[in-house]
């Protein structure tokens, strides 16, 4: 009975929701009309607070003999392709920053819910921003980015988590 007691509360400990990220570690298949999305997701431990969730996106289109394409996350179309993965963080009380990806209209698109803040998390005028990314082929290439198509500003009070369990198709 202590046993039991004992894995319980062991169990409640280590399953903070503040560390619920989107994608469990290893990878998710996403299947689209135009070919297959997959998030690869793995775990970087510090022992500490400072751990993270780290995501990364492959593309691998319908055709004979498509490759996977790794794909970046460019600000505009003709940007260079600098970054590659998206860290989900999160405080001990909270999530800071998480991606999801969807299928919209037949589209792939990724979301990124970030907690904006002047000097911590915590402060009185932190909200989320959210930005959202659409799976395009680049057209002088056979390259597939995923490119930024919008930022909001969330109202206050909308979390990361929620901001990203509550989207809504455009």
């Amino acid at each position: 009975m202590i046993i039991r007691h004992f894995l319980l509360l062991l169990a409640l400990c280590m399953g903070s929701s503040a560390n619920a990220q989107q994608y469990s570690t290893g990878s998710t298949d996403i299947k689209t009309t135009q070919g297959t999305l997959r998030v690869n997701s793995g775990y970087v431990s510090h022992s500490n607070a400072h751990s993270f969730h780290v995501y990364s996106f492959q593309y691998r289109p319908i055709a004979n003999e498509a490759v996977w394409n790794q794909l970046p996350l460019l600000p505009r179309n003709d940007a260079p392709p600098v970054d590659f993965l998206v860290k989900a963080t999160a405080t001990a009380d909270f999530p800071l920053r998480d991606a999801r990806v969807r299928v919209e209209a037949g589209k792939v698109v990724l979301y990124i819910a970030e907690l904006a803040f002047k000097d911590t998390p915590y402060d009185d005028d932190a909200a989320v921003e959210l930005k959202r990314y659409l799976l395009k082929q680049q057209p002088d290439e056979e390259r597939w980015v995923l490119v930024l198509d919008s930022t909001r500003r969330l109202p206050q009070g909308v979390d990361v988590a929620q901001a990203l369990s509550t989207l809504t198709p455009r």
